[in-house]
């Protein structure tokens, strides 16, 4: 073991941490440094002589270096988590990585000095390095289909090493307080300790060693919550602010939580030719791209307009505020260009005399969009949703089409693509897809 080797090299022959570190693992690890080499840790002894960063912690992190790196440490797969988890490791045990607050706790007098802290550095190097499986293969083998299944319940994983990123299911990126505690507490319980957000608002724990992807999961169940998001199949379904928002024309967080239960949850036992992501807009300034998804809600609000009211102001309020120029004063009256005017609702509300006191909202559906390698714009439906009931049936409709009619491996704008969209948008807005669900499913 590599603490063996310490009080020799330590006290014998009175070398400082991180020459002892450095040349102990030189001797127990079989790293062929040369004699110059080991002289370049000398001077991070002593926290760098100034009771900073401790000795025994770079040099601990060179024995790492010597180990993984063949040449640069940017081109080595997985380096980057290997030094943060030792720091981690190191720092936890230690509570600091400075000499200035480990000292006083380990240090002692005589010729022990920090005996202590490089014993038990030694004994966290030796640990660490088993759990990577040095001195056989430097990270466990996972055999593919292992990886492939695990995949399937939401962990993606991280080429050339033993862990996973486990994505944790959100309702369309809004999570409750308790909720996020345990999903903090999973991270450092076991993964890196850290959280990142996908592109489909999951919360991603970074770093999660195979053998703990049944422990995180039954740890983050307790508080009903859930892994996925992977796979042919309906993807976590996303939402703009639209309820908050000042230019939100719908109540967007209750009706993509609608679309989460409906889709996500009620499809997720089916098998599609590909992912199929649905995202929920609240207006047509599309922050969350409703149009670059396989399907797109948005919500619209139409200006109702009481021509007779008009004034004919020279300056016209409704006039100034369009963000399209389809409001414009001609004749002595104002007018409304229904081609070019988005309902976007801006001008509802904004006449001194009342001509825009309301409009009608309604729902507009996008089929289609996707982005990566090929970005394409959904085109939207002809017809215009008075309802949300309505709006998630063309949804619904564009789904089972989807199943019914997609190739293996095909995207749904390439179905549409392939058949035409007009021909998918009839039997959308036929509606018989949704009579025949259950064959669909089904077959």
């Amino acid at each position: 073991m590599l603490k063996d080797r310490i009080p020799e090299i330590y006290i014998n022959n009175n070398y400082n941490c991180a020459e002892t570190i450095i040349r102990a693992a030189n001797e127990e690890y079989s790293l062929g440094l040369s004699k110059d080499a080991l002289t370049l840790v000398a001077g991070f002894g002593g926290g760098m002589c100034a009771l900073s960063t401790c000795g025994c912690l770079t040099g601990a992190i060179t024995v790492l270096s010597k180990i993984y790196v063949e040449e640069k440490a940017h081109e080595t797969e997985g380096f980057n988590r290997i030094i943060k988890g030792f720091y981690k490791l190191f720092t936890e045990t230690f509570g600091s990585e400075d000499c200035r607050d480990i000292m006083p706790k380990h240090r002692k007098q005589g010729e022990e000095r920090c005996m202590e802290t490089i014993l038990m550095t030694a004994e966290l190097l030796d640990q660490y390095l088993k759990e990577l499986g040095y001195l056989g293969e430097k990270v466990k083998v996972i055999p593919p289909e292992e990886i492939k299944r695990v995949k399937a319940l939401g962990f993606l994983h991280h080429k050339g090493t033993d862990r996973f990123q486990g994505r944790v299911i959100t309702v369309n990126g809004k999570i409750d307080s308790k909720k996020m505690k345990k999903i903090a507490e999973a991270a450092e319980k076991f993964g890196s300790g850290e959280v990142a957000f996908t592109t489909r608002l999951t919360a991603e724990v970074q770093e999660i060693p195979y053998e703990n992807i049944e422990p995180f999961r039954e740890f983050i169940a307790e508080e009903g919550l859930e892994t996925g998001g992977t796979g042919a199949k309906v993807r976590p379904v996303t939402s703009c602010k639209g309820t908050t928002c000042q230019y939100g024309l719908i109540d967007t967080f209750d009706l993509s939580e609608k679309v989460h239960y409906r889709f996500y949850k009620g499809y997720e036992n089916v098998k599609l030719p590909h992912k199929f992501k649905i995202s929920v807009g609240g207006c047509p300034n599309n922050c969350l791209k409703p149009d670059l998804n396989d399907v797109g809600i948005s919500g619209r609000r139409a200006p109702i307009y009481n021509e007779e009211i008009c004034r004919g102001c020279r300056k016209c309020a409704i006039e100034a505020v369009c963000p399209m120029g389809a409001a414009k004063l001609l004749n002595g009256k104002m007018g409304i260009d229904r081609r070019t005017c988005i309902s976007c609702g801006r001008c509802i509300g904004k006449c001194p005399f009342g001509a825009i006191k309301d409009g009608d909202t309604n729902y507009r559906v996008y089929i289609g969009g996707r982005w990566g390698k090929k970005v394409g714009q959904g085109r939207m439906l002809s017809k215009r949703f008075k309802t949300e009931e309505e709006a998630l049936n063309a949804a619904e409709s564009a789904l089972l089409f989807f199943k019914d009619k997609g190739i293996a491996g095909e995207r749904f704008s390439e179905t549409i693509e392939r058949i035409g969209f007009e021909n998918v948008e009839k039997e959308i807005l036929e509606g018989n897809l949704l009579s025949r669900k259950e064959e669909i499913i089904n077959k």
